[in-house]
């Protein structure tokens, strides 16, 4: 029975531990953002939207049938004035009405159909990734959101450090301070400094809390405050690629949308050509005026459409399509320039780190010698705890700036990659 109540706990604390043992990524955190994002819905909207214009544009193939009605009273109508014998001729009655059904099949229409279809499945090829571009932007978001809490993450563990080495200092001096061998001014200024130290690692969680509930409404999931970061490894990753972004083919695929848009004004002047066919009732009949009963009628026949002469209107929608073109291929020239600065300016960015990184190493290297040799200064009375302190705060700094410019080395190559759009 205890051993079964030992076991129902642990599986009863399992979440408890999962929650503290949590381990992010930063890929995760992307695709999260991205996936939850109220843009991702933008997508079955607009192929919703596709589908049903084309479904409409489909009907101008089914025959079209209309039914029309009138009624008409005249105050005049037709009278011949001449009787001739042995020939009745109906009075035209002064009421008239008809009613028809109309019916057209459409047999050419100068690719009318086919070119529309095609240009609202550029429109929706184009709406489609004018939605990536802004999921896109997403990106930039999540890096600088995760990015600050991993640095926190590592400032915290270091400060964590520096303040157990020197909890474990202070306990040598309190005994040396009991056996009379060291003054207790010497234990104060270290307490004092770990005191400090505390204090920097508490605005470090409270900095690292309002990151994390940041991001954790980006991905849409809880954080724990004790989550672990980790640091993303992008070493197999070419920095040399060419830039791959969505809003290239978004211009694209903009650019394809006009060329559409003009195949459909082309098809608009060509001829159209129908079959028609009318049937219908009337009084009197519309084919024989004299005929004043109701009476049914029929008529079929062909329809030609043409308008040959529209006043250069479609000539000037041609021009404004052209001119489209050129506001767009000059959009993607400027876009494609300023992502090659942002490249530049990336790139510098990891040169920098990377000479500050190898000056980080040596200043630390030095700085720990420092460090060891004041201590043992200390120790025998040569130099005093502030000169001490001193020494390990600079060995601290040497550290942080290690660290950090580590974590922003790293931070310049994604966001380069993510720039070109390679990431």
């Amino acid at each position: 029975m205890k051993r079964c109540s030992i076991i129902l706990l642990a599986i009863m604390l399992l979440p408890i531990s999962w929650a503290y043992s949590q381990t992010l990524e930063l890929d995760y955190c992307q695709e999260r953002a991205r996936s939850l994002s109220p843009i991702k819905k933008q997508e079955l909207l607009y192929e919703s939207q596709a589908n049903l214009n084309i479904k409409n544009l489909n009907t101008l193939n089914l025959p079209q049938s209309r039914l029309n009605g009138t009624y008409n009273y005249l105050s005049d109508v037709l009278d011949i004035g001449i009787d001739i014998a042995g020939l009745d001729i109906a009075e035209i009655p002064q009421n008239q009405y008809t009613l028809t059904l109309d019916i057209s099949q459409k047999i050419y229409d100068g690719g009318y159909v086919k070119n529309a279809k095609k240009m609202q499945e550029a429109q929706l090829a184009a709406n489609v990734k004018g939605m990536e571009v802004d999921l896109f932007e997403i990106k930039g978001m999540i890096n600088t959101l995760y990015f600050n809490a991993l640095v926190y993450q590592e400032n915290e563990k270091l400060l964590g450090t520096v303040v157990d080495e020197l909890n474990g200092q202070l306990k040598k001096i309190m005994s040396a301070v009991e056996n009379g061998a060291m003054l207790k001014t010497n234990a104060n200024i270290l307490n004092q400094q770990i005191l400090k130290i505390q204090q920097q690692i508490l605005e470090v969680q409270l900095g690292r809390k309002a990151v994390i509930d940041m991001l954790s409404d980006w991905i849409g999931e809880p954080i724990s405050p004790d989550a672990e970061f980790a640091l993303p490894l992008i070493a197999d990753q070419d920095l040399s690629q060419d830039i791959s972004r969505p809003e290239q083919q978004y211009f694209d695929l903009m650019e394809e949308n006009l060329e559409s848009q003009k195949k459909v004004l082309n098809a608009q002047v060509l001829p159209s050509l129908s079959g028609i066919a009318q049937l219908g009732v009337g009084s009197p009949n519309p084919l024989n005026y004299f005929e004043t009963d109701a009476t049914e009628y029929y008529v079929v026949g062909a329809s030609l459409k043409w308008n040959f002469w529209d006043w250069k209107q479609t000539s000037r929608k041609k021009k404004v399509l052209e001119i489209n073109k050129e506001i767009l291929s000059s959009k993607k020239e400027d876009f494609e320039k300023k992502i090659n600065i942002a490249s530049i300016r990336d790139k510098s960015s990891i040169d920098t780190y990377n000479q500050l990184i190898e000056k980080d190493k040596k200043i630390l290297e030095l700085q720990e010698d420092i460090v060891r040799k004041s201590y043992s200064q200390f120790q025998n009375g040569v130099i005093t705890s502030t000169e001490y302190i001193i020494e390990v705060n600079k060995r601290t700094e040497a550290q942080l700036n290690l660290q950090i410019h580590g974590i922003q080395k790293i931070q310049s190559e994604i966001n380069y990659l993510t720039t070109k759009g390679n990431l």
